[in-house]
């Protein structure tokens, strides 16, 4: 299957920033580094145990010729401290997850002396759909668990923010909750309504169209919104969705890919430097379109 937005993102992101893949102690890390170099995305740098590194891609008939890597004791989260460390030295405008656990990763990244900002730590995916006409942001199913109405706004900030780098500047939100209707007995609903009367009094940003609480169905479709009687500007044509909390995200993420076909970039947000945060059963072309979205997103912060 063809995923030609997702191919247009990888092509306009070539570049020479710097990449810190923490941890590369699988095929699948290993294989993403020489496809992220064939594309000429970036300059991977591996930073893991030396020697382990070296066994893993003479075994896989891969050379190391030419790559730079940055020996560590062989735990991930020493590693990772090097990371957040060679961050700091500005000597890495991204990091990616190789194959280490995510808790390993984020730990020493959101830890006091790590590299957290002002802003909260959020996730964005973009997604590419079969039956949907552009791609399609779904925050936040991979950090947050459960935010509240004011963490949901600095969710969005974080993501609104990532759109406007990308290159859309107007863009709609649906707020997703199981109903469009508010109900005080599902805190998702009354949220929904806080976010979007607060975005009403002070825009979290210009240029966007913030509605909800919707149904996935009527945020997805004008015509079941048209069939509810609800009048929107968003309906049938969101760019983002606004997930009610982690488990409705990921779940969400994962039908998206394995029952509609679809395949995603998604990138941590909030950072001093944007963060591939794959999963060990994505696909290299989705590992490789979420290092295209994290350059993109580092380029333009520099």
């Amino acid at each position: 299957m063809k995923y030609p937005l997702l191919e247009k993102l990888i092509e306009e992101s070539k570049s020479t920033l710097p990449l810190g893949v923490v941890y590369p102690l699988s095929s699948p890390a290993l294989e993403t580094v020489f496809e992220l170099i064939k594309k000429e995305l970036c300059v991977p740098i591996l930073i893991g145990p030396k020697v382990r590194i070296q066994e893993l891609a003479m075994k896989e008939g891969l050379s190391l010729a030419g790559l730079e890597i940055v020996d560590t004791p062989d735990d991930p989260i020493e590693a990772t401290k090097k990371a957040v460390e060679m961050v700091k030295d500005g000597k890495l405008a991204v990091l990616m997850k190789g194959s280490l656990h995510t808790e390993d990763l984020m730990g020493p990244i959101v830890s006091r002396d790590g590299l957290r900002t002002k802003k909260r730590i959020s996730h964005l995916f973009l997604f590419e759909l079969p039956h949907y006409h552009k791609l399609l942001g779904v925050t936040d199913g991979v950090v947050n668990i459960s935010p509240n109405a004011i963490q949901k706004r600095e969710i969005l900030r974080n993501s609104l923010e990532a759109f406007h780098k990308l290159g859309i500047d107007s863009v709609k939100v649906a707020i997703i909750a199981a109903t469009e209707v508010v109900n005080p007995a599902m805190i998702s609903t009354v949220e929904a309504k806080e976010i979007v009367d607060a975005h009403l009094a002070d825009p979290i940003s210009p240029n966007t169209i913030i509605e909800g609480p919707f149904g996935f169905d009527n945020a997805i479709s004008a015509e079941s919104a048209k069939t509810k009687g609800i009048s929107s500007k968003v309906s049938g044509d969101p760019d983002l969705l606004l997930m009610p909390d982690l488990q409705v995200g990921n779940i969400l993420y994962k039908s998206f890919v394995y029952v509609a076909g679809g395949e995603c970039a998604g990138t941590v947000l909030g950072a001093q430097v944007p963060i591939t945060l794959t999963s060990r059963s994505d696909s290299v072309f989705s590992r490789i379109a979420s290092t295209a979205m994290a350059i993109r997103l580092a380029s333009k912060s520099l």
